[in-house]
């Protein structure tokens, strides 16, 4: 069995995948460059997570929060603005508040932030939405949410 995180990432990307706006092109953790026909899309990552536990030692639950961050790439056009607040309004409703499956306790959308690239071929913007996800686990099975 793979890692929770892995788990809430996967299932993020099935989440929304089908949106109106990017369709079918989900991608998880990207590294390599997008192209034209890659866009708009969303990048799948999980990033940043904090774990507490009396001891991780004993098998007692490990309350993890995880940022789960999903970010809309579109082309430079003159409705750039239009189709980044188009993807926010079609991933937000998606994610907030899903429990992806029962991994997670909460999702919790805690900030978004648009930048432009100009560093590609083809000059992007990008809105990137961070939520805030909690789960459990076991210090003794990590690929098991609690």
């Amino acid at each position: 069995m793979s890692h929770v995180r892995r788990q809430i990432r996967e299932a993020a990307a099935a989440a929304v995948i089908g949106l109106a706006t990017t369709g079918a092109r989900v991608f998880q953790s990207r590294i390599y460059p997008l192209r034209d026909a890659d866009l708009p899309c969303l990048l799948i990552s999980t990033d940043d997570e904090q774990i507490e536990s009396d001891n991780v030692t004993d098998d007692r639950p490990q309350r993890r929060t995880l940022t789960l961050t999903v970010k809309g790439v579109a082309k430079a056009t003159a409705d750039l603005d239009d189709t980044l607040d188009a993807i926010a309004e079609q991933v937000e409703p998606v994610l907030i508040g899903n429990l992806l499956g029962n991994k997670l306790k909460d999702c919790t959308l805690t900030s978004i932030h648009i930048d432009l690239d100009d560093s590609l071929d083809k000059p992007v913007g990008i809105i990137t939405l961070q939520f805030q996800t909690i789960y459990f686990t076991s210090p003794a099975a990590p690929g098991t949410a609690l």
